[in-house]
């Protein structure tokens, strides 16, 4: 299949089927009524019946002529500006994707492709929760061109708006790709140990490990001989009970670590971002190899973070903020990322950004921190229901846990208020978040949708406000920070944008 095929209408290779009956199979099963048959079966006749061998070779019959039907009915074309697919089995359906709403082009090969050396091809537009199109079962040759031809119209249509000349537009698109970013599997590795959400682990685990009959694993002579040392060796001390309890924290952190960093390395490994015109590409994966094309002009907003591992390995997280609705990562607002990121690649990669509109290419050191007010207006509310019950009912065990829940909370209250602060630098907004672990934000004032400013009587007393900035991919709020201030990034926004007649995304 050719470039020059893809304007007539081309169905899909049968082995997408295989793609259909995965999908097919997932929408029924998230929703339940894949077992339905099954489970009434069970229920009249037994689950030890043939008859529910029945049912589920029923289901599996019904999803596998369902996916077929689909395939038949399957037909995709590219006009001169937009992608048409035409589907549907009962209810006919035509959907057409504009070329200057397709946000994110990913090229992917499963691991049920791999055999064949087949890909599928995934559009996604802009504002969109789902998949807005995907393309199964193409050679890679196929696919590729698909997704160049898809990229290289978006390009030249926001070319185009820019108002770029003729000779700029011969020059962008004749540059070479070139990278951005490599990562080797020992900076996934690192990766996937601080963006570990062990806390999460624990959560799920916490019930599996509730159904243990302790009684029996205590009388275990292995666990006797270790608490058997413990009395001996550690529990003689408060300071070895210390540092045995933080030892046994940083095991079980790296124990949980192992899931995240298989991850990492399965999902990204070798990871490399490249630049190609307007146009940044990341691939990598080993079970699933990913192409992912994402149009620089959809970035709003630049996120780096650092979690609490990630600041003690001084190691940042890149993610790039797209329209906000379906991002390139897959699935909710997770967006393209780049892995483990020190400072100084942060300023080699920022000027080679150009066309995300931000100008800044250093990440800041220090902020202005908001109002303290906004700390006493939340950090003593967490003692009210300690201060009530020892009031009533005097100190004891309870409330002694109460004062000491109640610090606590107010105490992460505090750190959330210390990371809270902004940067201006020219027409680039740089705001600061986090608790343990930290965040900055860079957002080009260009890329503002709308700003509101809002004030409580005791704010307008204090000469402080609440600022919001509106964008494509969020909104970013900035509390207790001083009115003037507020103004000014306002006015300045709506400045910019004022005669600012381009794409709004």
């Amino acid at each position: 299949m050719t470039t020059a095929k893809f304007s007539q209408w081309s169905p899909l290779s049968p082995w997408s089927i295989i793609s259909f009956t995965l999908l097919t199979a997932k929408q029924l099963l998230s929703s339940g009524y894949a077992i339905i048959p099954v489970v009434y079966t069970g229920w009249k006749q037994g689950f030890n019946s043939p008859w529910v061998i029945v049912a589920i070779v029923a289901v599996i019959g019904v999803i596998l002529l369902f996916s077929v039907l689909n395939w038949l009915k399957f037909r995709f074309k590219i006009a001169s500006d937009k992608l048409i697919i035409r589907h549907g089995i009962i209810f006919k359906k035509a959907d057409e994707l504009p070329f200057t709403k397709i946000q994110n082009v990913r090229l992917e090969q499963p691991l049920y492709f791999r055999p064949m050396g087949l890909y599928r091809l995934i559009v996604e537009t802009a504002g969109s929760k789902e998949n807005e199109a995907e393309l199964s079962a193409l050679t890679y040759k196929d696919a590729l061109s698909l997704k160049k031809q898809l990229m290289a119209e978006h390009d030249a249509l926001f070319t185009q708006t820019d108002g770029i000349n003729n000779q700029d537009v011969s020059d962008s698109h004749s540059k070479q790709v070139h990278t951005l970013s490599r990562k080797n599997i020992s900076e996934l590795v690192l990766f996937g140990l601080y963006q570990n959400n062990a806390i999460w682990l624990a959560v799920i685990l916490g019930p599996i490990f509730g159904q243990l009959d302790w009684e029996s694993v205590e009388s275990l002579q292995l666990v006797q001989a270790f608490l058997t040392w413990y009395d001996n060796n550690i529990a003689v001390s408060i300071l070895l009970q210390l540092v045995f309890a933080s030892l046994a924290l940083i095991l079980f952190y790296l124990l949980f670590s192992i899931l995240s960093i298989v991850s990492a390395v399965l999902k990204y490994f070798p990871y490399k971002l490249s630049r190609s015109g307007n146009t940044l590409h990341r691939t990598g994966g080993i079970i699933a190899k990913q192409n992912d094309a994402l149009a620089i002009k959809r970035i709003q907003v630049i996120k780096f973070y650092q979690p609490l591992v990630g600041r003690l390995l001084k190691l940042w997280t890149l993610y790039f903020k797209q329209v906000k609705g379906h991002e390139v990562e897959n699935r909710g607002n997770t967006n393209m990322l780049i892995p483990s990121m020190t400072r100084t690649e942060i300023s080699s990669l920022l000027p080679e950004l150009k066309g995300i509109e931000a100008s800044a290419t250093v990440l800041p050191t220090d902020y202005q921190r908001i109002h303290m007010g906004w700390f006493w207006r939340r950090g003593l509310l967490p003692f009210i229901v300690p201060a009530v019950n020892s009031y009533f009912l005097g100190l004891n065990v309870i409330t002694d846990i109460m004062w000491l829940a109640a610090g606590l909370f107010s105490l992460g209250i505090y750190l959330k208020y210390r990371q809270y602060g902004y940067v201006i630098e020219g027409d680039d907004l740089w705001f600061h978040s986090g608790l343990l672990g930290h965040s900055w934000q860079l957002i080009a004032l260009t890329k503002v949708q709308h700003v509101a400013i809002s004030q409580s009587p005791n704010q307008q007393r204090s000469g402080l406000a609440n600022l919001e900035i509106g964008l494509a991919s969020g909104t970013v709020k900035l509390p207790y920070i001083s009115v003037n201030a507020a103004r000014d990034i306002a006015e300045r926004s709506l400045a910019l944008i004022h005669n600012d007649h381009r794409n709004w995304i």
